[in-house]
């Protein structure tokens, strides 16, 4: 082979070795090419997917801050209805763990000027607490929007004999307010008496006798 055959066959080589190499650098190029437009698109859904985290985040926030705002306002006019105007209810949202959480306050002013925020067990006793899960009970039951009556057994057990009557007529209201039938199973006769329609049962001889609140009772 001389030596013009060597360089030919050598110049050869080398274009198929410049061809392997374009070869090779176009398509690292094209992969390339493709995975900066993947990222691209990742990058824009990636943007979408925060943009409707922070617009659900707001929503909820909002509808945490209404159902707030709401709960606030009937479970304050069902205390008020039933111990007077010196008291109402607070919710305060916290984020803990990630989680949003609620706690409950009862304020109350005691006849002076500022008020006192305490928690609703430490509040003039038992009779908030039990005004309070009945006006957050009858809330959350709307909510549901479920039919049919409520029945309330011995509502406010722990609602001094001076408040029956208000309990009475605040229970009245809600069934109003609401078209729902309540019935209320009670040994307060205060509490009873503000039914539209009340019965009292006795247990006599081994049988119940059922009669009107106000009726004499059968003695035979």
């Amino acid at each position: 082979m001389t030596l013009n055959d060597r360089i030919a066959e050598g110049l050869s080589d080398f274009r198929e070795y410049v061809n392997r190499r374009r070869w090779e650098y176009d398509r690292l190029a094209a992969e390339k090419r493709a995975g900066e437009e993947k990222l691209a698109r990742v990058k824009i859904e990636e943007a979408v997917v925060i943009q409707t985290r922070e617009v659900f985040q707001s929503a909820a926030e909002k509808a945490r801050e209404q159902a707030k705002e709401g709960m606030e306002r009937v479970v304050s006019w069902a205390l008020q209805s039933v111990f007077g105007p010196e008291i109402s209810f607070e919710v305060s949202l916290e984020e803990r763990r990630e989680q949003p959480e609620a706690d409950f306050f009862a304020v109350s002013t005691y006849g002076g000027t500022t008020p006192v925020r305490t928690e609703p067990t430490e509040a003039r006793g038992g009779g908030v607490v039990d005004v309070i899960s009945l006006a957050l009970r009858c809330v959350l039951l709307e909510r549901t929007r479920m039919g049919g009556p409520l029945i309330l057994d011995e509502p406010g057990k722990h609602v001094s004999e001076e408040y029956a009557r208000a309990l009475g007529e605040l229970i009245r209201a809600m069934s109003e307010e609401a078209g729902r039938q309540i019935i209320i199973i009670t040994h307060n006769t205060e509490l009873a008496e503000t039914g539209e329609i009340a019965y009292r049962v006795e247990l006599r001889n081994g049988e119940s006798q059922v009669m009107p609140i106000g009726a004499a009772p059968d003695r035979s």
